[in-house]
């Protein structure tokens, strides 16, 4: 498992350790990123659809400040947490030995003990419907 934590856009604190045994998505992005802004709508709608079955959400903002991405988050509807990375870039580097993050956007899908089990790079609007497969039968796992 890649443990992870970080300060969120809108304050507090997100720690990975809350997503043990749980299925997660970790969603790399900015707010200058056109291909983020395109698929901004569609995690909403997967964390709405989701989110409702125990499925944690988080995004990495991994260039802005808190400002541009609460604006992000607020232009495009996003209601789950994400955590500010720019600065550290420590959430990235979490990753670095699993599934390094090559492109922003990139999600990742993880299993209940962390484990990277799906990724998308790019935008995860043309993968919906494997996503659709992979998160209900990780929730079965």
């Amino acid at each position: 498992m890649a443990s992870f934590s970080g300060s969120l856009a809108t304050g507090g604190r997100f720690d990975s350790s809350t997503a043990l045994g749980k299925v997660a998505m970790v969603n790399f992005w900015w707010a200058g990123c056109a291909p983020c802004r395109l698929e901004a709508p569609e995690l909403q709608r997967m964390f709405a659809r989701f989110g409702t079955h125990g499925v944690v959400f988080v995004g990495v903002n991994t260039r802005d400040d808190a400002a541009a991405a609460r604006s992000f988050e607020e232009t495009f509807g996003v209601t789950y947490p994400s955590i500010l990375d720019a600065t550290s870039g420590a959430v990235q580097l979490s990753f670095a030995n699993a599934r390094p993050p090559r492109a922003t956007p990139t999600t990742l899908v993880l299993d209940k003990t962390g484990r990277v089990a799906a990724s998308v790079i790019g935008p995860v609007n043309a993968y919906v419907s494997a996503l659709d497969t992979v998160i209900p039968t990780l929730l079965r796992e």
